[in-house]
């Protein structure tokens, strides 16, 4: 579950607290289910269009999210680039194909 911090109004945060409480509750929690269910709200009733672009569409395009356009994991390709770098025996470009 991730965390989402945001500042508002005194008098929107004590607005906010007060119809959240008198719906969810005082229990533990209820604050951020009303949080999450305004939220959707909101996501939902500023949507794209169908026929633009959504996130979901572009996550096929470009693989995992947080990969990069290539798919491949930042940290997994510095550890690929490292291991194909040169080391200076016998494997730079003029080397290859060479006898020795």
């Amino acid at each position: 579950m991730a965390e989402l911090k945001v500042y508002l109004s005194d008098s929107l945060n004590e607005k906010f607290r007060r119809v959240a409480m008198s719906i969810y509750g005082y229990d533990r929690g209820s604050i951020s289910k009303a949080a999450e269910a305004a939220l959707t709200k909101w996501c939902v009733e500023h949507e794209p269009p169908a026929t633009a672009k959504t996130a979901d569409s572009f996550k096929g395009e470009r693989g995992q999210a947080g990969r990069g356009e290539t798919g491949i994991d930042p940290d997994e390709r510095k550890k690929t680039r490292s291991e194909h770098e040169p080391t200076g025996e016998n494997d730079s470009l003029g080397q290859i194909g060479s006898s020795s």
